[in-house]
């Protein structure tokens, strides 16, 4: 997937004396056109409901070819759960496959596709004990100077899995607003909002944090920090807060 207004953008920045501007709205671009490996972490120090501390780190790799684009996610969690015992291990591998169905002129970018989590988690209490399918899609609208805005939906149904276990049908909306200010430095907002419709939770997190984007090599390197404060939460189990930092490396196809 290789949206014209990211080469726009590249060409008129290296014009105007080599801003990295460029590199900010393509390491914040989660379709651009560059193979990727994500660092995530979400620190939840107090839940509604729950004793103790969660926290989710989230191993990503992305994977381009074309208009198609390959988002595989492996968490690892930490919680404690309802008798307060810590709980730690693996939680259920998504993936997602997305092809751009917007026209290559189109200044914004619309990708579609199915989703796919499988039940992984080491553990009952870190995962869903569900095979799970449904849609993904991404939209990205990009504004000048090398900032953007992005949304991300995705809604997954139960297909099986443990019969005893609770299903969890799930929609989750993710806007993100990256507003480079220079200097490969940007300010950005990105919390999830989580409805989990069967079971009648849900949580919309606000997020206010910068990022930093570098070159090293042939990789464009995103690290950033973002706390997240619930402005809405329905249900236990949820974080009051969250401290949301990441570290991604985008690497460049060579030739």
């Amino acid at each position: 997937m290789q949206p014209p207004p990211a080469r726009m953008v590249e060409k008129s920045q290296r014009s105007a004396g080599g801003s990295s501007e460029s590199d900010v709205a393509t390491a914040n671009n989660p379709i651009a056109p560059l193979n990727a490996i994500y660092f995530q972490n979400y620190y939840a120090p107090t839940v509604y409901g729950v004793p103790g501390s969660n926290n989710l780190l989230d191993l990503r790799t992305l994977i381009v070819s074309g208009r198609q684009i390959i988002r595989a996610t492996l968490p690892l969690s930490s919680a404690e759960d309802n008798n307060g015992n810590q709980q730690s291990g693996l939680g259920d591998f998504n993936v997602f496959d997305a092809i751009r169905v917007s026209p290559a002129e189109s200044k914004n970018v619309l990708a579609v596709g199915p989703m796919l989590t499988a039940p992984t988690a080491t553990n009952s209490f870190l995962g869903q004990g569900k095979w799970q399918a449904g849609l993904a899609a991404v939209g990205l609208h990009p504004l000048s100077g090398g900032s953007l805005l992005v949304g991300i939906f995705t809604w997954q149904h139960p297909l099986a899995g443990e019969h005893t276990r609770p299903d969890a049908q799930g929609v989750t909306f993710q806007p993100i607003a990256a507003l480079s200010i220079g200097g490969g430095y940007y300010v950005r907002s990105s919390g999830i909002w989580n409805f989990d419709i069967s079971n009648n939770k849900r949580l919309i997190p606000l997020g206010i944090g910068f990022g930093k984007v570098f070159k090293t090599g042939n990789a464009i390197v995103n690290a950033f920090i973002e706390p997240q404060f619930t402005a809405y939460h329905d249900g236990i189990g949820l974080p009051s807060f969250q401290l949301f930092s990441g570290l991604q490396f985008l690497f460049r196809k060579r030739g």
